[in-house]
């Protein structure tokens, strides 16, 4: 999958001259992959502005939850790695040395909250979206 997404952004940015990500939840996490590939495609002239929202970044307590569950099945493998934890691939993912915007949402959700034990939007916890310890 990731590599058929590579093919596609490198497409899409061939003759850009600055280029700006912007992913959602998973999406954030194929923005991290693909840039820890492929940093090589692009240089400091073009890359511009890089933005998570409500990425996994460590995984999602709510997939711990669901773990092994016919919702997570239903989901299939991209879902499992999901989980927090060494195996999570936000964890398997290095950090990159570049500037990026995380955005956290805090609006839980009353069916998903007794999985969290912070703050979280239902979906992911602030702190497993963050990268670096603050």
């Amino acid at each position: 999958m990731l590599a058929q997404t590579s093919t596609q952004i490198n497409a899409c940015i061939s003759n850009a001259s600055k280029i700006h990500f912007v992913g959602h939840s998973l999406g954030g996490l194929v923005i991290r992959a693909y840039l820890q590939s492929n940093m090589t495609v692009l240089n400091n002239n073009t890359l511009g502005n890089v933005v998570l929202i409500g990425t996994p970044n460590k995984g999602s307590e709510l997939a711990n939850h669901l773990k092994g569950s016919w919702l997570m099945h239903l989901g299939g493998g991209i879902s499992q790695s999901l989980i927090t934890g060494s195996n999570s691939l936000g964890n398997k993912i290095s950090e990159l040395t570049l500037n990026l915007g995380i955005i956290a949402g805090t609006k839980a959700s009353p069916l998903t909250q007794s999985y969290f034990n912070s703050e979280n939007d239902g979906l992911v916890s602030v702190e497993s979206t963050k990268l670096r310890a603050c």
